[in-house]
């Protein structure tokens, strides 16, 4: 658990939840910010009991109000059913309205959901938040900006070790890329990312993911160009040689077939009977 203290009692603290996530990480991270007074969730976790011990733990130990709100980053199953755990909270739950129907499937039976959309301002503790609508993971996906701390809370957008996973049905590289851009425009000292550490050098992750990105593209083109036409199956085995583990194969392979509908889109590529091939 790492915190963020201002002299006034106000906390950003990031809690990393055990979860069944994506290795490497092993955890998911949910954010307690605010004082004693009142206070707001990011992200609720997995649907397990540890969720709840261990965020009321870290409001004990930071002397927080027990938060009425949460805020759904997206509503994938290591962020959003957490909730489940924090009923007696009675907490209001907001998602972007774009993925209003997933977010109430991920945290079914509870159904107090509202929506935040671009340039929402939501207080707390005498601070704001400004809502950023920055997709590319999923279509819905929130990123949390504290202009006072200069401090972005990115979901999985950004993560410490690595790069997240971007694909099909509801992730879109060109969104993606885009969002990245538009992160490095604002004025940040810290990135509290999806899974792992605090990142201190937030442009250079920022950079090195969308580095990370474009020289996929180039690989697969180079290799559309070597082998004429390959199936996506196939362009993930010669991309992902060494993945962590064989249960990440998948999301490798959407990741690449999110380049590649990029490709398609911008005319540099076909797709013919499952095989892709660069167009002439």
């Amino acid at each position: 658990m790492l915190a963020l203290q201002k002299g006034n009692g106000f906390h950003i603290i990031r809690v990393p939840i055990s979860t069944p996530t994506l290795l490497p990480h092993t955890t998911t991270n949910c954010y307690l910010i605010g004082n004693s007074q009142e206070s707001i969730l990011i992200d609720a976790g997995f649907d397990q009991p540890n969720t709840k011990v261990d965020l009321e733990k870290a409001i004990r130990e930071n002397g927080l109000a027990i938060p009425k709100t949460i805020i759904l980053t997206h509503w994938h199953p290591d962020h959003a059913p957490g909730v489940r755990q924090l009923v007696d909270w009675d907490p209001i739950v907001y998602c972007h309205p774009l993925e209003k129907q997933l977010t109430l499937e991920a945290i079914s039976p509870w159904s107090k959901l509202s929506f935040l959309n671009e340039g929402d301002i939501v207080p707390v503790a005498d601070h704001n938040l400004t809502i950023l609508h920055a997709p590319g993971h999923t279509v819905g996906q929130l990123n949390i900006y504290i202009p006072s701390e200069k401090v972005l809370l990115a979901g999985d957008n950004i993560v410490a070790e690595g790069t997240s996973w971007i694909g099909p049905p509801d992730g879109d590289m060109s969104d993606y890329i885009q969002t990245l851009n538009r992160l490095k425009q604002l004025t940040l000292t810290k990135i509290g990312p999806g899974h792992g550490d605090w990142v201190t050098k937030p442009y250079e992750q920022i950079d090195f993911v969308i580095n990370r990105r474009l020289f996929r593209e180039n690989q697969i083109k180079e290799l559309l160009v070597n082998h004429k036409r390959l199936t996506s199956t196939e362009l993930t085995n010669i991309i992902y040689e060494k993945l962590p583990h064989p249960s990440v194969f998948d999301v490798a392979k959407r990741t690449t077939e999110a380049h590649l509908i990029k490709l398609i889109n911008e005319g540099f590529v076909l797709l013919d009977n499952s095989f892709y091939s660069l167009k002439d």
